[in-house]
């Protein structure tokens, strides 16, 4: 079990639930309007299915399912589960969308065989592995923005670390959602500010701390600008995947992503 945290106060009826490290990362929860007992419910429902989803999808578990595919699928076609494949068919979808600059091996996607029959997957080149960084988060976004629409929550904020957030309703002293956007290379200097309502928001880009981990597939070369990139999305898999496109992209491919994207916004800034 991950580290959780929780807490209901009664006077604003607003819940706060964090979970210190899923993912790869913090998680938080700001829910406003409903009881202590149903808040307390929808949490219990998300952390289950974030554990569910970090035990399937982070590849730094020996033990999770794309660790065992990364490991034995060089060797043989690896079965895998339903979920699985629905995930691993929609990350070949958005490689095809992105033109190839959503590559979940960082190489050559080209190199995985499908078998839809068996549901297993196998690969042609020694050393191929999946890393689902640039696409998890935002699956796990979508999956808690369904938990909470089945509840029938109304305003809510939802952010992984402040790289993948979701903005439900509002706030409740205002009609949004605010969020600033800081330069990671200058504490405290914000580039700007965006109100989000019913809407995700990706952020990627390198950092001081964490710098040239974003690949082209294309050319294998790693992009160490000190830029960012912030993507509006109504969903959280396209701003997701789209944010990692966008930083890969040239002039050209920009404007063909704007094609196949429908997003509310994309800031990018050169820092």
């Amino acid at each position: 079990m991950n580290p959780s945290s929780s807490a209901y106060y009664d006077e604003s009826r607003m819940f706060h639930g964090s979970l210190s490290r899923i993912m790869g990362t913090r998680f938080d929860l700001v829910l406003t309007g409903a009881g202590r007992e149903h808040s307390a419910r929808i949490w219990e429902h998300i952390q289950y299915e974030l554990e569910s989803l970090d035990h399937m999808l982070n590849r730094f578990d020996p033990d999770s399912e794309i660790s065992v595919i990364n490991n034995r699928a060089g060797n043989s076609p690896v079965q895998v589960s339903h979920e699985m494949w629905s995930i691993l068919q929609e990350c070949r979808d958005y490689h095809q969308k992105t033109f190839g600059l959503f590559d979940i091996t960082l190489s050559d996607f080209s190199r995985v065989t499908f078998h839809e029959k068996e549901h297993s997957v196998h690969f042609l080149q020694p050393g191929l592995s999946f890393d689902l960084g640039g696409y998890a988060k935002g699956y796990a976004m979508k999956k808690v923005v369904n938990i909470l629409k089945t509840n029938n929550v109304e305003n809510c904020f939802v952010d992984f670390g402040l790289s993948a957030i979701f903005a439900l309703g509002h706030h409740p002293y205002g009609d949004s959602w605010k969020v600033s956007i800081e330069n990671p290379f200058h504490k405290g200097e914000i580039l700007g500010e965006i109100a989000l309502k019913n809407s995700a928001l990706s952020t990627s880009g390198n950092t001081p701390n964490y710098a040239g981990h974003i690949v082209n597939p294309l050319n294998r070369k790693w992009n160490r600008e000190k830029r960012l990139v912030c993507v509006e999305s109504d969903d959280p898999v396209d701003a997701e995947v789209l944010t990692t496109a966008w930083i890969a992209a040239d002039t050209i491919l920009k404007e063909k992503l704007l094609t196949q994207f429908d997003t509310k916004q994309i800031l990018d800034y050169n820092l």
